[in-house]
């Protein structure tokens, strides 16, 4: 990977707080917390109650919208008969309600839930926040729970802002080098080859080709084997089951360089093979 590299993955911090404002936050005060502390659970069991009170309501649908074997969007009616409609539709209800199955409140589960919430967030606090900003802060523990002095948030907010900048900085030098080649890239691959939130099951190579079996379940496509034709593995970080995150492709000799940033057991890491075509099954 040349622009979505591991540095810009773990450098570019999620510091995404809804803070608000109080002048109590300037002092270190452990009366002050636990009333801040018991009001925020207070609120979040209370939260949590009507949402296990809720009643699960059906959808109707009067169509549904597939994918037929050309990647084409089409209605479901229009390629099904009734029976064979109305027998997915049940099935996708059946597979929504299990989604959303609520689990029954139960306060103490909840109350050891929301500590456990707290004490992660003051850790990722304690992490992603730099150092200049953490010594503004009375309690890190109170900024946990989303309050902060006025300058506290301004510093907070400016920094959010620069990396969100710069995390978009690096996915925008990509898409202009992207521009650059797309022209000189088939369409049958750009078409295709969008992998992202795909699970990929095995590597294994078969005679000159590198081919990837992925679960597409938890993507945006219906190819679940995809063959790097004549290829050569550059680097091979691969886990069973990790997830396909982001991909960079480059012109390389051989035909194509494809760059795969993939999550799992080893973390942010790459895959990076050579090949001379592909195809998609």
């Amino acid at each position: 990977m040349k622009y979505l590299t591991k540095e810009w993955y773990y450098g570019n911090k999620d510091v995404c707080l809804d803070i608000e404002v109080d002048s109590k936050a300037e002092q270190l005060s452990e009366e002050y917390y636990k009333e801040l502390y018991n009001k925020k659970l207070k609120n979040f069991l209370e939260e949590e109650k009507e949402i296990s009170q809720m009643q699960y309501e059906a959808e109707e649908w009067e169509d549904i919208q597939l994918m037929d074997d050309e990647g084409n969007v089409v209605s479901a009616r229009e390629i099904m008969s009734d029976e064979e409609f109305e027998s997915l539709k049940q099935e996708i209800l059946q597979n929504e309600q299990n989604k959303e199955k609520i689990e029954p409140y139960d306060e103490e589960k909840l109350t050891k839930y929301f500590l456990e919430i707290h004490n992660n967030e003051i850790e990722n606090l304690k992490v992603n926040l730099p150092k200049d900003i953490l010594d503004e802060v009375a309690d890190i523990r109170v900024l946990s729970l989303g309050i902060a002095t006025e300058k506290v948030k301004n510093l907070v907010d400016k920094y959010s802002q620069e990396c969100e900048m710069a995390f978009e900085k690096a996915l925008n030098d990509y898409n202009k080098h992207w521009y650059s080649i797309s022209d000189k890239v088939p369409a049958y691959i750009k078409e295709n080859y969008n992998f992202h939130d795909c699970r990929i099951l095995d590597i294994k190579n078969i005679g000159n080709d590198i081919v990837f079996e992925l679960d597409n379940s938890g993507g945006f496509t219906n190819i679940n084997k995809i063959i790097y034709k004549d290829a050569t593995m550059l680097e091979n970080n691969f886990t069973k089951g990790c997830h396909w995150v982001y991909d960079e492709m480059y012109l390389c000799d051989k035909g194509y360089e494809f760059d795969i940033a993939v999550d799992g057991e080893n973390g942010y890491s790459y895959i990076t093979l050579e090949a001379s075509d592909i195809i998609f099954e």
